[in-house]
């Protein structure tokens, strides 16, 4: 009946949206670094569709239950982001980044053409996320890039990771984030986001081992 008179008013019924598609799983290389004290390794890991923590703006994400193991583990995740320049200085922005990120908050103020609420939860978890910036050593060029730090805070049923540089696990001088369980790093392809602003994931070269290791340039360094 309700449909009869809407369509004696005049106003046509609303299409449903298509179901949205789910990213397709994707073997990438990333790093673990154990927290038992293991040297940190290269690593094969099959991405899965996530949305369930503040990962969800990645579509997709390295599935790390089995090193984890409970789902208490898994469930209670976060990440941080490292760009990682051979810029020295620290506080640079690539342009193509800036602009992007221009973008993304002019849509997130403006008060007309709203996007969807999910697109809106996808750019506030983008952005409020952890981000740092570290200039490399010219010998380490090669490992640029756009770096995402996945890890657990399940501290009550996983070990404290003593072993993630601090140079990662730092949010201000002086302040690092404690990571429970292995912690792992992956990286992203230039573009970071493809079909549907899924993730896209690039291969960490093994020479990220030694930057562990070295670190990057103190901020003195970088800006000398």
């Amino acid at each position: 009946m309700f449909a009869s008179i809407w369509s004696f008013l005049g106003w046509k019924e609303v299409p449903s949206l298509p179901p949205t598609p789910s990213p397709p799983s994707v073997t990438i290389t990333g790093v673990r670094i154990p927290a038992d004290g293991t040297p940190a390794h290269i690593i094969q890991l099959e991405t899965i569709p996530a949305s369930d923590a503040t990962d969800g703006f990645l579509f997709h994400v390295p599935d790390l239950r089995k090193y984890w193991k409970t789902d208490l583990g898994w469930h209670q995740r976060d990440l941080s982001r490292l760009d990682l320049q051979q810029d020295r200085y620290a506080e640079f922005i690539s342009l193509s980044q800036h602009l992007q990120q221009k973008y993304h908050l002019k849509e997130l103020l403006k008060p007309w053409g709203r996007a969807d609420r999910q697109r809106l939860l996808h750019l506030n978890q983008r952005y409020v996320l952890d981000q740092r910036y570290h200039s490399l050593p010219k010998p380490f060029y090669p490992c640029a890039g756009t770096y995402y730090v996945m890890y657990s805070f399940c501290l009550d049923e996983l070990p404290l990771n003593k072993f993630v540089p601090a140079w990662i696990r730092e949010i201000s001088q002086g302040l690092c984030l404690p990571y429970y369980g292995d912690a792992f790093v992956v990286k992203m392809a230039p573009h970071e986001y493809g079909e549907c602003e899924w993730a896209s994931y690039a291969d960490i070269s093994p020479q990220f081992l030694d930057l562990l290791v070295h670190g990057p340039l103190t901020r003195d360094v970088a800006a000398s």
